[in-house]
């Protein structure tokens, strides 16, 4: 019962911090939209802060949960690469609380949000160089050094979660994923150059 409250004041808080961001959701509204009193959030969890950091924890374990669910239906490493990437990049499309790119204007939240990124990316290279190890043991993938290559596709991976351009724009939101994934993975699988023909 009590992992179901926490649970769904959680669920509920995720949901209001997406669509009000962190500094018009308070702990009053979380409180009705999950039916629970104040009191409760705070039995819980002590502070708005905590909340908000439990919240990221679990949209970790969520977004991991559904890139391993999607890598486990698929059949072999090409096809589980395809999926790790096409998975990665489109969560970063998504209204997450990871990569809304909210500005705090406080700017309490950002270094919890820069820890949670990261706490992804090791658990995104931890998947990537599992995938790495089987195509290169399968034969499929040529990576000599398994550990430089996972370093060298995650920061390229990572590099889509970026919260905003040089210029300071927002990310594309409206790029296609699948289409983005589908190029990365053409680019890594067959490179760049093009290869010549023999006569």
């Amino acid at each position: 019962m009590k992992a179901n409250i926490r649970d769904a004041i959680l669920e509920t808080a995720q949901r209001m911090i997406r669509r009000y961001g962190i500094q018009k959701t308070n702990l009053d509204d979380v409180a009705r939209a999950a039916k629970v009193a104040k009191a409760t959030i705070y039995n819980y969890f002590g502070s708005k802060e905590q909340v908000y950091a439990e919240a990221l924890d679990r949209e970790i374990g969520l977004l991991t949960a559904r890139i391993t669910a999607a890598m486990d239906a698929a059949p072999s490493p090409l096809e589980k690469l395809k999926v790790f990437l096409r998975e990665s990049l489109a969560m970063v499309r998504e209204e997450t609380l990871l990569f809304t790119g909210e500005h705090d204007p406080s700017y309490r939240f950002l270094s919890r949000i820069a820890t949670a990124r990261e706490r992804l990316f090791s658990v995104q290279v931890r998947i990537l160089r599992s995938i790495l190890e089987q195509g290169a043991r399968e034969g499929v993938f040529s990576a000599p050094d398994v550990a430089k290559a996972t370093r060298i596709v995650g920061y390229v991976v990572r590099g889509f979660s970026t919260s905003a351009t040089p210029s300071g724009e927002a990310p594309a939101r409206d790029a296609d994923p699948g289409v983005e994934a589908a190029a990365l993975y053409q680019i890594l699988c067959n490179g760049l150059t093009v290869r010549q023909r023999k006569a």
